[in-house]
């Protein structure tokens, strides 16, 4: 397992316990494992993808299926879809019910009381749109939508537009930094409000570089990536941007960044041969990345939304992948929960202050 800081610099650690050594390269050295969880899964010829959790469900859908699994991904269970033939494309936890978002030409969020065994259409809920995503700021729920701007509920009741002063309606992400939060959309850059009462076009982005793709926040300040490849920083709270230029090991940009909380899940691509992903994990607002790749087939990644759930982390294989499904990740090990124990060789045995540790070849960081 490799961890990146921005200053890209590494350190080592010596010490004269042969017990401390042996502890530290278990617990750092040890390339992050991935488990396939597609039980009950029923076709993945056309890839699968990570929806939501609920308190004690994680959803992922794979072709025209929704399911839910209470095991963490040991085993999938079909549910009742939303829609007739369309398993929606996002979801997200609000107010004791599950939201999904669909790309539909009738209503485009449902909710469900019992964890997806039925559906209800959302009232005021947006029509004849995709929706994107679900943004939680403030104590409301926002929708952002590939045509109609942003709807919000307050209550997990019903939905309305808020979409004054937002002159570009075509959203592709949101993110919140002090008392604002800001949307990124493809054609007008980014726009930020406080309450969504009114939305302000931001400064400083290019004409060049209107078109979004990923916003996010690391500390205090605000991080924006154009479809070209320009990126931009803001530190106050979204009002002006300005260039920014990413660590080098963010390769040639980001597929999608997530945030969790305090953590934030990055998914970078790369050119080594071909079109390679990397999965990288920080849980200090970006001072510094863990690469958790590991045995992901990373040539072939085409990741399909990244989701972090009661201790594990989630990713799907879309369509560009077929038949990988949905990958798991320990968050407390770090390990394959199939390997078992390790039982590493330390040399010379027995020893007065240095050894040689020897770990199994598949726990050998890259």
């Amino acid at each position: 397992m490799d961890t990146f800081a921005f200053h890209q610099d590494h350190t080592s650690m010596k010490t004269r316990s042969s017990i401390i050594v042996l502890s530290f390269l278990i617990t750092t050295s040890a390339t992050a494992q991935w488990t396939q969880v597609n039980d009950g899964l029923a076709t993945l010829v056309y890839g699968a993808g990570t929806h939501g959790t609920t308190q004690t469900n994680v959803f992922a859908r794979a072709y025209n299926v929704l399911y839910r699994s209470s095991d963490h991904g040991g085993t999938w269970t079909a549910v009742d879809n939303p829609i007739a033939g369309n398993p929606s494309d996002v979801g997200y936890y609000f107010n004791g019910r599950y939201f999904a978002g669909s790309s539909s030409i009738s209503a485009c969020i449902h909710y469900s009381d019992n964890e997806g065994d039925s559906w209800t259409t959302a009232p005021g809920a947006p029509s004849a749109t995709v929706v994107r995503g679900f943004f939680e700021y403030g104590g409301a729920l926002y929708a952002y939508t590939s045509s109609v701007g942003i709807y919000r509920t307050l209550d997990g009741n019903t939905w309305t537009a808020v979409n004054n002063g937002l002159t570009n309606l075509n959203v592709i992400g949101m993110a919140s930094s002090g008392p604002y939060f800001v949307a990124a959309t493809i054609g007008g850059g980014v726009f930020r409000t406080i309450n969504a009462t009114s939305w302000t076009q931001a400064t400083g982005i290019g004409n060049g570089d209107l078109n979004g793709e990923n916003v996010w926040r690391m500390g205090s300040n605000l991080y924006y990536s154009a479809q070209g490849g320009a990126e931009y920083v803001s530190s106050d709270f979204g009002a002006t941007w300005t260039a920014w230029t990413q660590p080098a090991f963010f390769g040639l940009g980001m597929v999608e960044v997530k945030r969790f909380g305090n953590t934030l899940y990055l998914e970078s691509r790369h050119f080594a041969g071909g079109q390679r992903d990397s999965l990288y994990r920080s849980t200090n607002e970006g001072a510094s990345w863990t690469n958790i790749t590991g045995n992901l087939n990373a040539a072939d990644l085409n990741g399909s939304g990244i989701l972090e759930h009661d201790g594990y982390v989630f990713i799907g294989y879309s369509i560009g992948s077929a038949g990988q499904g949905i990958y798991r990740y320990a968050l407390s090990t770090g390990m394959d929960e199939a390997d078992g124990t390790m039982q590493p060789r330390a040399f010379p045995n027995p020893t007065a202050d240095r050894v040689k540790i020897q770990l199994p070849q598949q726990a050998i960081a890259e």
